[in-house]
């Protein structure tokens, strides 16, 4: 859903971008197709968010387009970290329809456009512009999904309680990391972090960290690798 008018960048006035992807051959990919249009300059890629940050004090870009794909902590944290240090950078997230809980985070943590992963071209490009004229971009999937969660008797989603830190935390522990990786990677300590996940059994209302997963898929926070390594909805 544009929340501006059309595409129309100046040729002669091309936009300077920063792409993010954790594959080398999706960014090449992106990379050839904002090339080709003629409208923007890819001044450097990044396969994490922590390498787009370095890129971004050296170049100094106009727009960042993140595309990391699934419901994971380098999204969410990266995000954040971004619009703190970059308030003037323009983010757009390439985003799995399914991810609305995440998406949902992206836009409270600041970015400016959430854009689905089965987009075409000429929305990406819409969306890159609309933000740049200082408004949000939505794709309509999107936006229609953002507005049946506030729709009355629309059931909320039992993850809406939880704070940045204990999201943080649940990503991490469904995907398997125990207390000492989840301690290091947070810069907490081990003390601290059994503290929020004993907190987010009893916020969630579950027995074991198991169930916790499973609460996780059903609520479609994650989703299970199906065949080829594509993720599946329960």
């Amino acid at each position: 859903m544009a929340i501006s008018g059309p595409f129309a960048r100046a040729e002669d006035n091309p936009v300077d971008v920063l792409l993010v992807d954790s594959h080398r051959l999706v960014r090449q990919s992106i990379q050839r197709l904002l090339s080709d249009s003629g409208h923007f300059v890819v001044m450097g890629e990044a396969a994490t968010c922590d390498e787009v940050i370095r890129l971004a004090r050296k170049r100094q870009p106009q727009v960042i387009v993140l595309n990391l794909p699934g419901a994971n902590v380098d999204v969410l944290d990266g995000a954040r970290k971004l619009g703190r240090q970059f308030p003037d950078i323009r983010i757009v997230v390439l985003a799995d329809e399914a991810d609305i809980i995440i998406q949902e985070r992206l836009l409270q943590a600041g970015v400016a456009g959430c854009v689905s992963s089965n987009c075409s071209l000429d929305e990406l490009l819409e969306a890159i512009d609309t933000v740049l004229a200082g408004e949000r971009y939505l794709s309509d999937v999107l936006a229609q999904k953002l507005a049946e969660r506030r729709l009355p008797g629309h059931a909320a989603s039992v993850f809406d309680q939880l704070t940045h830190r204990e999201m943080q935390i649940l990503l991490l522990v469904v995907e398997g990391k125990n207390t000492r990786t989840i301690a290091r990677e947070l810069c907490l300590t081990q003390k601290t972090v059994n503290g929020y996940r004993h907190r987010l059994l009893e916020k969630l209302k579950v027995d074991t960290e198991v169930a916790l997963t499973h609460l996780a898929i059903r609520e479609g926070l994650i989703r299970i690798p199906g065949p080829h390594g594509i993720s599946e909805k329960t």
